[in-house]
Parts: C-alpha cells; sequence; structure tokens
C-alpha cells in the first residue's frame, strides 16, 4: 500500500512536470508535484520498523530502491522547469542554442523522409479550446485541434496593439478588414492541424531591420506591434500579411510566416517593434491563377478514404480554380453553415465532416479548416493561419487595441505572382469582435499591463499565486530533501552481533499485543515473556500461532514473514477493539 502510494505520487509527478495540464503555470505544476512527494513520502516512512533482525545475506532490492531513480529525474526535472520559469532570457538563449545543434541539416532530411519522425516532432496541442484568450500562446509545435462539443468562452481582454506611424496607414487600416497574423499551419491530420516541416533557419538584421522578398502591389504600411511575452512557449513576431520588413536584431523562422522572437532585453515583460507590411486583399484580385509550391502538403486532403470523397465531390460543385468558383465557395459556406461559439458536434463525429455535412454549425478554426480543405480539392493551395482579426480604433493616442475575442483563424490561397492571399470566408456578424472605431470620450486601455477596466469576462489575476507557489514549492522541496535524510532506515542490527548500548526495538505484532493486552485489563509487566503472560491471561486462539511465530524468530533462525505478521497484526487489533 505505502509503495504503491509513492510509486503513484512519482508517475503523477513525472506528468506534471512533463507538461500536463498544458494551461498550468510550470510553477503551480512544481508546487502540485511537490506537494504530491512529500505527502506521498512522508505516508510511506510513517510506520514502525524494526532496527532488530535475524542476520542474513544481502537484502533484496525494496521499491524504494527503484524509485529513487525516479525521484531523481524528478528533482532534476524541477530544476528545469524553475530555471526556465525564472531566468526567460537564458533560457531562450539556451532554447536557441540546444535547437540550433539538434536541427541539423542532416537531421531534417531524416524527419523529411520519415513519417514517424514527423510525428514525434510535431508535439502535443497547446491550445485552451474552452476559453479564448490569447492565440498568441504558441506551445511547442504549434499543434491545434479543432474543438467539437465544447462552448467557447470569448474574453474581453486586450492583447495586441497596433500604432500606425502615419495618419495615411491608419486611413488605410480603417478603409480595410484587418488581420494580424501569429503562425500558418499547413497539414491536417486527425482533427488537428501541425505545421508544416522545415529547417528552421535564423535571420538576421541588416542595419537593423530584417527585409523579406515580398512583391508589393498594395499600399505599404508602417506600423509597431506592442504585446507580452508568451509564458506557455516561445514568443512569437504578430505582423500584418504580407511582411516586408521587421526591426529586431533577429528572427528565428521556425515554419513558413512562424518568426520567433528573440529574447527582450530592453521593455521586460512587452515587447515593442516596428514592421512594414503590403496586406493583399482578395476582393481587388480579378486574375485567379494557382501557384506552384514546391511542398506537396499545401494541396494534402485528409486521409479518412469516405471524408476525402465528400470534400471532392463538394468541391466539384464549384469548378475551376477561378475567382467566380472562389467567391461560389465562401457564399456557399456563408449561406450554409451557421457561425457558432457553441458548435455542440458529436463527440465521435469527425470536426470537418461534421461542419460541413451534418450540424453546419462552428466558429472560425471550423470555415477556414473547410474553406483550405475545398480549396485544395479544387487544384489551389491553401494553408490555415491564427492570429487576430478586427480590432478598435482609438483617435488619441492612434492605435489599434486587439482583445482576446477577436482571436482568429483564416485561410489563405496561393496565387502566382501574388504569394498568400487572405481568403476569409467566415460570416463578418460573427462573435469574436467586430472593428469598430472608438468614440471621443473613450479612454484607451493602453498602458495598462494589458488589463481593460470595463472587462466583460474577468480573469483572475495569478500573479500572486504563482509567486507564492515558487516560495512554497522549493520550501517543499527542501522538506523533501529533509525527509529523505531524517526517514531514511536505520542500520539493520543483527541478533548474532548486537552493538554494545543499543536494545533492538520490539516487533510491530509484540507491540499490538502489549496493547490488546492492556485494553482487555492485563498489562504485560517488564521483564516478563510472552509465554509466562500467555499462560497468567485467557486470551484467543490465534495467539498460540503468535507465540509459535515469535520464538522460531527470536530463537530458531527463521527470517521474518510480513505476510504472517500482517495477518497477525490483524488479529490483534481486532481483539483490542473488542475490548472498546
Amino acid at each position: 500500500m505505502r509503495s504503491g502510494l509513492l510509486i503513484l505520487a512519482v508517475i503523477t509527478g513525472y506528468i506534471l512536470l512533463r507538461g500536463w495540464p498544458e494551461q498550468w503555470h510550470p510553477i503551480v505544476r512544481i508546487f502540485v508535484s511537490a506537494s504530491f512527494l512529500l505527502i506521498a513520502f512522508s505516508f510511506w516512512g510513517h510506520c514502525e520498523r524494526s532496527t532488530s533482525t535475524p542476520a542474513k545475506s544481502a537484502r533484496k532490492p525494496r521499491a524504494f530502491d527503484y524509485l529513487a531513480i525516479g525521484l531523481a529525474v524528478l528533482l532534476v526535472e524541477c530544476f528545469f522547469l524553475v530555471f526556465l520559469s525564472i531566468v526567460p532570457q537564458r533560457s531562450e538563449e539556451f532554447a536557441l542554442t540546444v535547437d540550433d545543434f539538434l536541427q541539423s541539416d542532416s537531421d531534417y532530411e531524416k524527419k523529411n523522409n520519415s513519417n514517424k519522425s514527423q510525428e514525434k516532432n510535431r508535439g502535443s496541442d497547446g491550445e485552451n479550446e474552452s476559453l479564448v484568450t490569447s492565440n498568441w500562446l504558441f506551445s511547442g509545435p504549434g499543434r491545434r485541434s479543432l474543438n467539437k462539443n465544447k462552448k467557447v468562452r470569448p474574453s474581453n481582454r486586450p492583447e495586441v496593439y497596433l500604432f500606425p506611424s502615419t495618419p495615411n496607414d491608419a486611413r488605410i487600416l480603417l478603409n480595410r478588414e484587418r488581420f494580424l497574423r501569429n503562425f500558418t499551419l499547413a497539414t491536417y491530420r486527425e482533427e488537428s492541424w501541425f505545421p508544416l516541416s522545415m529547417i528552421p533557419q535564423t535571420l538576421s538584421a541588416r542595419n537593423g531591420v530584417i527585409d523579406f522578398e515580398v512583391t508589393a502591389t498594395e499600399p505599404k504600411i508602417t506600423y509597431e506591434i506592442s504585446h507580452q511575452v508568451n509564458r506557455g512557449g516561445p514568443t512569437l513576431a504578430i505582423t500584418i500579411p504580407n511582411l516586408l520588413s521587421i526591426k529586431q536584431p533577429s528572427l528565428r523562422e521556425t515554419s513558413p510566416d512562424t518568426f520567433r522572437l528573440p529574447p527582450n532585453t530592453i521593455r521586460g515583460e512587452e515587447y515593442r517593434y516596428e514592421v512594414t507590411s503590403a496586406p493583399l486583399d482578395f476582393n481587388n484580385i480579378f486574375e485567379i491563377i494557382p501557384g506552384n509550391l514546391l511542398s506537396p502538403e499545401y494541396l494534402e486532403l485528409p486521409s479518412n478514404p469516405k471524408l476525402r470523397g465528400k470534400i471532392k465531390t463538394l468541391a466539384a460543385r464549384f469548378g475551376a480554380p477561378t475567382r467566380e468558383s472562389l467567391l461560389s465557395l465562401r457564399q456557399y459556406l456563408n449561406e450554409n453553415c451557421r457561425y457558432s461559439l457553441d458548435p455542440a458536434m458529436p463527440a465521435i463525429a469527425e470536426p470537418v465532416e461534421s461542419f460541413l455535412f451534418e450540424t453546419k454549425t462552428g466558429y472560425c478554426t471550423h470555415f477556414a479548416t473547410a474553406t483550405v480543405l475545398l480549396a485544395r480539392a479544387m487544384g489551389v493551395p491553401a494553408r490555415i493561419a491564427f492570429g487576430w482579426s478586427g480590432g478598435r480604433y482609438f483617435s488619441n493616442p492612434n492605435l489599434f487595441v486587439f482583445r482576446a475575442r477577436e482571436a482568429h483563424a483564416w485561410a489563405e490561397i496561393y496565387l502566382k505572382d501574388r504569394g498568400w492571399v487572405i481568403f476569409e470566408t467566415t460570416p463578418a456578424l460573427r462573435e469574436e469582435g467586430l472593428p469598430s472605431v472608438a468614440g471621443t470620450d473613450e479612454t484607451s486601455p493602453y498602458p495598462a499591463n494589458f488589463e481593460d477596466a470595463d472587462t466583460k469576462l474577468r480573469e483572475k489575476n495569478t500573479a500572486p499565486l504563482l509567486k507564492a507557489s515558487l516560495w512554497i514549492g522549493m520550501a517543499l522541496f527542501a522538506l523533501l530533501i529533509g525527509a529523505l535524510i531524517i526517514k531514511r532506515p536505520p542500520v539493520t542490527i543483527s541478533g548474532d552481533s548486537p552493538v554494545p548500548g543499543v536494545l533492538p526495538n520490539s516487533p510491530n505484532y509484540l507491540s499490538a499485543f502489549r496493547r490488546a493486552c492492556l485494553a482487555h485489563g492485563h498489562p504485560m509487566p517488564s521483564g516478563c515473556t510472552l509465554r509466562t503472560h500467555l499462560e497468567k491471561i485467557a486470551a484467543p486462539d490465534f495467539t498460540v500461532k503468535l507465540l509459535q511465530y515469535h520464538y522460531s524468530v527470536l530463537y530458531g533462525d527463521q527470517p521474518r514473514n510480513k505476510i504472517i505478521e500482517k495477518k497477525l497484526l490483524h488479529q490483534l487489533r481486532k481483539w483490542e477493539r473488542e475490548a472498546i
């Protein structure tokens, strides 16, 4: 029982320290795992142990001997989690170094040739599927699962601030639908989206600016982006598509149009950087020619034959990939599918199949996924992008505020001589947040530590909890180490070679016998043997076996039997309760 509890605590602690639940802060996971380990270890060591045993050969390994390795692993995990939580800058530098070392060209060639390796490297879902807060909380490789039957609860918390550089930039942004892209995903598999496998590359600035080779056919927009540091994973750059330049010393491109920012050493908790973009508007493009991409993943359809067949059949209704056919696709989704933050899809259903052919209800991620797969079936390379859309404009001090409820997903199609173009099919009257202009009497939430005074859905401030859990967790680990020292098993004393000045403790069953006798009004005198005392009292029949076992161990050199002692203890406690 005690060993089983300790094993369970070690397993639970390992799961917590390895990152589940993902929405928990690392320090909270450290605190909980340390609590489990401390309680289990205290319970494990809370029993009377005999220091006197017959001399025998070296003991067999015990459960705790094997658990020592597990405890050591957990302590190392805790150390690294504390390091990563307290020293984000150095941890980020360390992560970049490790990433550069591990992700060599040869390694990526092997990964691209092995499906199993791709499965391993794409990691787990880091998205909170029930509460829309922080779409930029990019975790691990960025897997995103389609929500089916959980209701999404939008939050009103400000997350990204956009500052137009000139009044003309502000006018351009006000006259078009605004999209802020955070990352893109390319492969749909097992009801989830995954990024395209590529060799990560570091982009270095020249004269403080990183330039991108993008053909700018639309008006250029210069602006500043401000947002917090991502505590749940790497902090990614947030930009308006298509990106022309960004003022950063370096960027780490981990997947197409997904850029990891370097550690922020200037503003601490806040990133602020200047960006130039040339957004492409699908409504202003009249010649649609699908582009040729090197990667075939942008044309992949689901592996499920039934679902793939249904998608191809539906896509055939729209015909060849032209501007008119894509507009027909958008119209079909707007007229036949309903936007809702509560999709209520059956648990066993495939979300895309349910959205297109059954419930026909979903939110932006479902609309974007259906659009990408239908466009691919029509022969148009497509992918899904995540970020924000809309925004609320404040003329004073000239900024757009994007809130968590405006987190959005949309489809992007690849066109010849155009590149990636946003192809929005989600209905305009969605509940994630509508673009608007604030009144002259309204106060901007910036700067307010990214908190809003009139937040409709209050989020609990967990900063004090995290700080307290850090110190409590460290104190608990100190206590755990102390318990390991104090609760270590005592030195075994051989019955044949007693240590001078040391009297052996009574076995557990003998102590239980004394308590039972006392409860029945027959206290066992000091110096009285077990046999003598049994002859003086009316004891139950099982005490005969107790006497035989005791003398066989004490004088017959018979090794102690845990099973027999456990049975005797049970009978003695039952006898003691009878007196009460």
